[in-house]
């Protein structure tokens, strides 16, 4: 019997090419798609699950408000890990991590790329369960000791059996490597490769008044609710810090507030919770749970289109096979037969179509990772077993909502079959209906995939308020000042360079804030500000416009104790006359001598904040201002002073743009991705909607034939035949507009500065739609218009 049924299948099948490739286009395709999507949010939502215990693993943050504006930092004070372990008796182990950046290695004379370098306490590799090779039993105890990852010791010396003993030079500084540690998973929230002592950053001189440290702890069970361990690590460090809070005498969070405009608590998150984290000063790999959503959402648009898809083709599959049917009942056969017997087509179609979806998946995994700029790191376990889900999640839904359609037919009367009596009209109504959610879903994924381009578009284009274009930046740090200097004056000496500046922090990464005060250090006079140390070329180099006063000027030693104010630190100032003049209080005293205007020195995920710029000179972030078209004379200059300088460390730049640029990674992600899913759901949608047509098409072929003979033109024939499916998909956009403007104005409240939902943008995806609709069914309506009336009349 099932022989039997497999033959009818593929007998049904081949005379009917157009509707199984249809089907099988639309499944195989969805499918694919729909693994994919399973496969990035399996692995998204499995950061940090890997390491035991992870439900009892915290981080540390300093959360609250900071003159009404939301604090909210991943960093912490280093004697915060002692005190906590000390005071709370729940808090079994404490971790303190320091981040270094990037570094690079040298070992006879050749450079390699060290990646992240930590520094952290002892317990780092027990802490996570890092499998680690030594020969000591405190492997971070001497500060010039260095553990790296296997994959690093591999690269630098062939194998990782060979690396312990040798000794290196990470970034100018001798080690020696006591430690080979397994290379972190990747889905891990931390990615580092080298880890030296914490004590190397001096964690007992820096005290409490600091904030630059990672503070992870260990709790004795997992439930511990996380507004008492709020509440606990709050009064254990104004226990001892901040003399202006009584820790000792706080009996709730509120007791440990200064104000309720101006408070910092110290609060927890939990290790798999960090993954989809947004704090500032954070080196986690992170991502938003927004793109997670989308991806769920997105692969759950792509099933319905679909599904829908392969239930219109099904229900003109058959209609077209009425007579079929009713023969078979006729010769005995009951309805169960029926139903099983389309059930069991059904059934093969969706089992072929995920074969071919698991093939497309496996040729296009790495290109569709590498253009979204996505990696999806999967063992054989895990995709086997999200096959296998996937596999039977969808051939379970695909059945049940295939069920009722074909149950109904099966039990249509035996004589209706066999004469065939139902109007078209009325057989078709039910395929119009699903071509109309279909198309629904389409205009949807259209309308959003424009409005996604328009606002990436918009940000990564948006005027910055300087200048940009053309400027080299160099890490010199691990350079001797000396010869940083020289370095840097010799570079100047190029026609083709324009300006040279320096500053202390990279611009391009968030710069941080601080506490500041105008004048006095009284609570009226408080402020949260960002400090960028820079020298005097910095506004020249980047174009910078002055409001008021006047920038740095190399000539006067006494702007190293000034500042120069932004225009959104200067509406913090509620003195009367000019700020220029006046002392700003942040890690010191500086006299202000002038107000820049306002630019967007954090990306434009972020409205303006204060910033208050200080003087410094000859520090390692180099930034060359290069003139047009003369990129590559700079750069070859460039290498030819590293070279005459004898720099130890690899030439390597990058351009200011670029680093900007990489705050949209996750954005540019959502519009490839989203133009993608685009085009699949159009395709499908058009293949089905060139079956039905299609069928449609035949069905009519006499009366077309008929209309003909009387004089019906072929554009008469070939409007009748595009108008009601065209009409369907202008109903189906008018639904979707209101759908998709609630969605998107729930997406760009993401972003401070956000572009606006033009009316252009709903009338090209309109025309879009129609146009692609249009074109599907053209063709058909015009090869039947076009056809000699005789051919048509003699059809059966």
């Amino acid at each position: 019997m099932v022989l039997y049924k497999l033959k009818i299948t593929i007998r049904n099948a081949r005379r009917n090419e157009v509707l199984s490739f249809a089907k099988l286009f639309g499944l195989s395709i969805s499918f694919g798609v729909i693994l994919f999507a399973v496969g990035y949010v399996f692995y998204e939502t499995s950061f940090d699950k890997n390491v035991p215990g992870y439900d009892s693993i915290y981080r540390c943050l300093m959360q609250g408000k900071l003159e009404n504006q939301d604090a909210d930092f991943a960093v912490t004070s280093p004697e915060m890990a002692p005190a906590i372990v000390a005071d709370i008796p729940e808090i079994t182990e404490a971790l303190r991590i320091f981040n270094r950046g990037t570094a690079t290695i040298t070992y006879n004379n050749l450079h390699f790329d060290g990646d992240q370098l930590f520094y952290a306490d002892f317990n780092f590799f027990s802490f996570f369960s890092i499998p680690l090779t030594t020969n000591l039993d405190q492997p971070l105890a001497a500060n010039n000791s260095v553990v790296i990852a296997e994959s690093i010791a591999v690269k630098i010396f062939g194998a990782s059996d060979k690396a312990l003993g040798e000794k290196v030079n990470i970034s100018g500084e001798d080690a020696v490597i006591t430690g080979i540690f397994e290379d972190l998973p990747s889905n891990f929230h931390l990615q580092a490769k080298l880890i030296q002592s914490l004590q190397k950053s001096n964690p007992g001189e820096i005290g409490w008044g600091s904030q630059n440290y990672y503070t992870y702890f260990k709790t004795n069970r997992p439930d511990i609710p996380t507004e008492d361990l709020n509440y606990k690590l709050s009064k254990t460090v104004y226990t001892y810090y901040d003399v202006r809070i009584d820790g000792a005498a706080a009996q709730s969070l509120d007791d440990l507030k200064y104000t309720d405009e101006l408070y910092v608590l110290f609060t927890c998150e939990r290790l798999a919770d960090i993954h989809f984290s947004k704090h500032k000063f954070d080196p986690a790999v992170t991502s938003s749970k927004m793109y997670v959503y989308g991806a769920v959402v997105l692969a759950i648009l792509i099933l319905l289109i679909s599904s829908i898809n392969f239930i219109n083709l099904t229900l003109a599959n058959i209609s077209n096979r009425l007579k079929e049917v009713g023969i078979r009942k006729t010769t005995g056969a009951y309805n169960y037969h029926i139903l099983t017997q389309f059930l069991y087509e059904t059934a093969v179609f969706l089992v072929v179509g995920f074969i071919l979806a698991l093939v497309l998946y496996l040729l296009f995994q790495d290109p569709l990772e590498r253009y979204l700029g996505i990696n999806i790191f999967l063992s054989g376990k895990q995709l086997m077993k999200i096959f296998a889900v996937v596999f039977i999640g969808l051939l379970g839904f695909n059945l049940l909502v295939n069920f009722l359609p074909i149950a109904v037919f099966s039990k249509k009367n035996i004589l209706a079959l066999i004469k065939n009596e139902k109007p078209v009209r009325k057989r078709f109504s039910g395929i119009n209906g699903f071509v109309f959610l279909q198309f629904v879903l389409s205009c949807l994924i259209i309308l959003g995939s424009l409005f996604v381009q328009k606002q990436i578009s918009f940000i990564v284009d948006k005027d910055r308020d300087y200048d940009s274009e053309n400027i080299m930046m160099l890490n010199m740090w691990a350079m001797h000042p000396n010869t940083r200097k020289s370095f840097i004056q010799e570079l100047k000496t190029s026609s083709a360079v324009k300006s040279v500046t320096t500053s202390d922090i990279y611009f391009g990464v968030d710069p941080g804030m601080n506490a500041a005060y105008f004048e006095t250090m009284e609570d009226g006079n408080f402020f949260h500000t960002s400090v960028f140390p820079v020298d005097d070329a910095f506004l020249a180099t980047f174009d910078l416009e002055m409001k008021e006063g006047r920038f740095f000027d190399k000539e006067q030693q006494s702007d190293y104790k000034a500042a120069v104010l932004n225009e959104a630190a200067l509406k913090k100032y509620t003195g009367e006359a000019s700020i220029v003049g006046k002392e700003v209080i942040v890690d010191g005293n500086f006299k202000v001598i002038g107000v820049v205007k306002d630019f967007n020195f954090r990306s434009l995920h972020h409205s303006i904040q204060p910033l208050v710029m200080t003087r410094i000179d000859n520090f390692g972030n180099v930034y060359v201002k290069i003139g047009a078209n003369l990129t590559g004379e700079v750069i070859k200059f460039a290498e030819s002073l590293w070279e005459k300088h004898n720099i130890e460390i690899p030439f390597q730049y990058t351009f200011h743009d670029d680093v900007f640029a990489r705050h949209y990674i996750k954005d540019q992600q959502a519009r490839k991705l989203l133009l993608i899913l685009s085009i699949i759901s159009i395709s499908i949608a058009c293949v089905g909607l060139y079956a039905i047509s299609y069928f449609t098409i035949v069905r009519k072929t006499k009366e077309i034939g008929i209309r003909k003979v009387n004089g019906a033109a072929a554009f008469e024939v070939m409007s009748m035949l595009s108008f009601r499916f065209l009409a369907g998909v202008v109903m189906a956009f008018l639904l979707a507009i209101p759908v998709s403007w609630y969605a998107m104005n729930k997406w760009l409240e993401n972003f401070a500065y956000k572009t606006t939902l033009s009316w252009w943008i709903f009338a090209l995806a309109g025309l879009l739609a129609l146009g692609i609709a249009l074109l599907t069914v053209s063709w058909q309506s015009w090869k039947a218009a076009s056809r000699n009336p005789v051919e048509a009349l003699r059809y059966e």
